[in-house]
């Protein structure tokens, strides 16, 4: 009887174990997917930055060169 009930408990820790490596796989491929797609913003907002980085700039150009005329 002993025996017998060692090989069952040993079976549910196998299945235990087996359920945590999944839960923790799925809580990994959450974190990656979650991740990237943080990846994806911070890169959207980094071009925008950059676009209105260059509109400034051209804006400050346009001032020293004076293709910029004060109608006042």
């Amino acid at each position: 009887i002993l025996c017998q009930l060692q090989r069952k408990l040993h079976k549910q820790w196998q299945e235990y174990f087996r359920l945590v490596v999944l839960f923790h796989q799925m809580q990994l491929d959450k974190f990656q997917a979650e991740s990237q797609e943080s990846i994806q913003k911070i890169l959207a907002v980094q071009n925008e930055s950059s676009n209105l980085m260059q509109h400034i700039e051209d804006f400050f150009q346009s001032l020293t060169d004076g293709s910029c005329k004060n109608d006042g």
